[in-house]
């Protein structure tokens, strides 16, 4: 893999994690590391690190809070 790429899994462990939880992403990055991108977008998708989930997540919260009241 190239070094860049693995400077990139070194900086943020998260992606790392993933990797090692995907190993198909280890093939594909080591053959065609210009799919970095197609790997993050995965990689938020299956995290759920968009913002579409994180306001996903923050109605929910307040939904919640308001059943509580």
């Amino acid at each position: 893999m190239r070094n860049d790429l693995l400077i990139l899994f070194d900086r943020d462990n998260d992606y790392y994690v993933f990797l090692r939880e995907n190993p198909k992403w280890h093939r594909i990055l080591s053959r065609n590391p210009e799919k970095l991108n197609e790997f993050i977008e995965e990689y938020k998708i299956k995290r759920r690190k968009r913002l579409v989930d994180k306001i996903e997540d923050i109605s929910m919260m307040i939904s919640l809070a308001k059943e509580l009241m």
